[in-house]
């Protein structure tokens, strides 16, 4: 053994467990500074912009809340996803409202409209929409649609083509969510599956601390995960209302549980679960329908070990519809689904670059 080893191993791994503990350090300093008020603070700017809420009635009894800002150009329709509110857009509304002239709605089932699950089909809430473009805008406009939103868009766009200029399509689960496919998803093995034993249990009343002890994140995020839910559970109970913020993780790692917080009506993921929100909806008929200009905006495709889709759609399930949608450009983004959230600026771009079409 080489003179004095026994001296320099000890220094050598003393050394590396201080660098260790300096990244985590510094990376959960960086995560206490931007986390703090992440979310509330870009719908404070928005509302300094000069957008303001009401509610439209585009039939007996039935009001979606809007969010609407100056007319400042192209009409733009920002349709959010499943779970989510039209305060998702809040990050992206600053960087459009100079071009376009932005209307943020909260779909049937979420925020403040109207809480019916009779209603909660994509052709209907299509149809819906329609109407609510007729009264607000008067016009034709771009959509842009997330996820379920998305899928809305492309029924918007196919059975309304005199209402709808163009479409972003942000990532939809075109395919992966039919009955045969859906049980191999991330979405179908943790959301739909817990969303099921919530409803058929009366012991916890708050879908976030149900949901968060039950979740499939615990088995990627492994030992952090019990501090992590404690911390948001101990907030849900002081104000079941609230958006929980964890400051020493990440702001992805605290979108898990915000994007669950917002007030929505699980009816509207069961009609998921039992198929029905896709009735009289054909999927590579409304893709084939769209006669205007489309973008389609694709987050990373990942699976997990046991090949379970962890996306919004597979790389196949993409090709087949840039196959139906006869005047599509797609956009791949390293990103997480919610890539408007995410990655701001590619979002925003895709958006310009689709309007100029």
């Amino acid at each position: 053994m080489p003179s004095g080893w026994g001296a320099v191993v000890p220094l050598n791994v003393g050394f590396a467990l201080a660098g260790i503990v300096v990244v985590f350090g510094v990376r959960a300093l960086i995560a206490v500074v931007t986390t703090r008020d992440y979310f509330g603070k870009h719908v404070r700017r928005v509302e300094a912009l000069g957008f303001r809420e009401r509610t439209v009635e585009v039939r007996d009894g039935v009001r979606l809340n809007i969010a609407e800002g100056p007319a400042n150009g192209i009409p733009l329709l920002l349709i959010p996803g499943q779970g989510s509110v039209w305060q998702e857009y809040a990050k992206a509304i600053p960087q459009l409202v100079d071009r376009f002239r932005v209307v943020a709605v909260d779909v049937h089932g979420h925020g403040r409209s109207s809480w019916d699950a009779a209603d909660y089909t994509c052709v209907q809430i299509a149809d819906d929409l329609a109407r609510l473009i007729d009264q607000v805008f008067g016009e034709p406009v771009a959509v842009a649609g997330h996820s379920s939103g998305g899928l809305i868009a492309a029924r918007l766009a196919a059975a309304h083509p005199g209402e709808v200029r163009a479409v972003l399509l942000e990532d939809p689960p075109f395919f992966a969510t039919e009955p045969d496919r859906v049980d191999r998803t991330f979405v179908g093995i943790d959301v739909y599956a817990h969303v099921s034993s919530f409803l058929a249990q009366d012991a916890e009343d708050d879908w976030v601390c149900w949901y968060l002890r039950h979740s499939y994140w615990k088995r990627l995020l492994g030992p952090i995960w019990p501090a992590l839910t404690r911390s948001v559970v101990r907030q849900r109970r002081a104000d079941p209302g609230c958006l929980p913020v964890v400051r020493w993780v990440s702001v992805s790692i605290n979108r898990i549980w915000e994007s669950i917080s917002h007030p929505y009506d699980l009816r509207f993921t069961t009609a998921f679960i039992d198929n029905s929100w896709f009735v009289a909806l054909d999927q590579p008929q409304t893709l084939a329908a769209i006669e205007c200009p489309t973008v389609f905006v694709k987050a990373t495709t990942r699976y997990n070990r046991q090949g379970v889709l962890l996306a919004a759609l597979s790389d196949d399930d993409l090709a087949r519809v840039e196959s139906l949608l006869p005047d599509n450009r797609t956009v791949r983004v390293r990103s997480s689904h919610d890539v408007h959230f995410a990655k701001t600026g590619a979002y925003v771009q895709a958006l310009e670059q689709l309007v100029e079409r």
